[in-house]
C-alpha cells in the first residue's frame, strides 16, 4: 500500500510497508531465521524470492513475496534485510541480489552469533557467522560472507566479498581470499596463500600453494571397497 504525497504540484506515492525480511526461502534462510529469533529475540516477518521461485505464500508465520513487489512496496529505511541466500552459482545469485537490493536503497543487516568467538570488528554488511565460528584478531571480512558452523578462521586473514565457508574448515592465517569463491568443509589452507575469485576448494582439500580464479581444487577421493563388509573390519 502506498500513500500519497503532494509536494507543490508533484504527486509523491510513499511507500508504507516495512518490517523484518530474510531474502531466500531455502534451509539456509530457515537456519536463519531459528538463530534470529533463538539468539537475539528477532522474528522474521518475510521470506523475499525472485518471483519463480514463489510455491507458497506463507512458511511458518512468514508470508513470502516476491523480490519484485517487495522492492516496490516496502520502505528500505524501515526494513531490516538479512541475507540467507546459500552458494547456488559459485555465489553469483546471492552477489546480484545483494546488488539488486542495494541499488533499490536497502541494507543488508549482519548476523553474527552469539555463540561464535569473533575478534575483529571489520566485518561487512549482509555477512552471517554462525555458532561455533572463530575467528582471530586482524582478520578482515567484507560484505555477503557466510559462515558455516565450526569454521576457524585464524589471524591476519583477508576475505573479499561473497565467499560461502562451509562447516569445519580452517583458514591457517595471514590467508588472502577474492571474491565469490566457496571453501568446502573440513578443507584446510595453510598459512599465507592466496585464493582467487570463484574458485572451489572440495571438503576434505588441503591447500598449500596459491590457487587461481575459477580454480577447483579436491582431495584423493574415497572408493568403496567392492569385496569386503563392515564386518570385515569390526570384529
Amino acid at each position: 500500500m502506498f500513500h500519497s504525497i503532494i509536494f507543490g504540484s508533484v504527486l509523491i506515492m510513499a511507500k508504507e510497508k516495512n518490517g523484518i525480511a530474510i531474502f531466500g526461502s531455502g534451509l539456509r534462510a530457515r537456519e536463519l531465521q531459528f538463530l534470529l529469533e533463538s539468539e537475539k529475540g528477532i522474528k522474521a516477518d518475510y521470506y523475499v524470492v525472485d518471483g519463480q521461485y514463489v510455491k507458497e505464500k506463507r512458511i511458518g508465520d512468514c508470508e513470502v513475496l516476491a523480490t519484485e513487489q517487495f522492492i516496490k512496496d516496502f520502505e528500505p529505511t524501515q526494513t531490516k534485510l538479512y541475507l540467507g541466500v546459500g552458494m547456488p552459482s559459485m555465489n553469483r545469485i546471492r552477489e546480484r541480489l545483494f546488488r539488486q537490493f542495494h541499488n533499490s536503497g536497502f541494507i543488508f543487516e549482519k548476523f553474527i552469533s552469539e555463540k561464535a568467538n569473533v575478534y575483529t570488528k571489520k566485518i561487512g554488511e549482509g555477512t552471517t557467522i554462525f555458532a561455533g565460528v572463530n575467528i582471530g584478531p586482524n582478520v578482515e571480512i567484507g560484505a555477503g560472507n557466510h559462515f558455516e558452523m565450526g569454521v576457524t578462521i585464524s589471524h591476519d586473514c583477508k576475505i573479499g566479498n561473497f565467499n560461502f565457508f562451509a562447516p569445519g574448515c580452517v583458514l591457517c592465517g595471514d590467508i588472502t581470499i577474492g571474491t565469490g569463491s566457496f571453501i568446502g568443509a573440513n578443507s584446510t589452507i595453510r598459512n599465507s596463500v592466496t585464493i582467487g575469485d570463484y574458485a572451489l576448494i572440495g571438503a576434505g582439500a588441503y591447500v598449500d600453494k596459491n590457487i587461481a580464479s575459477e580454480k577447483v581444487v579436491v582431495p584423493a577421493r574415497s572408493i568403496i571397497l567392492k569385496e569386503r563388509t563392515s564386518k570385515d573390519f569390526m570384529r
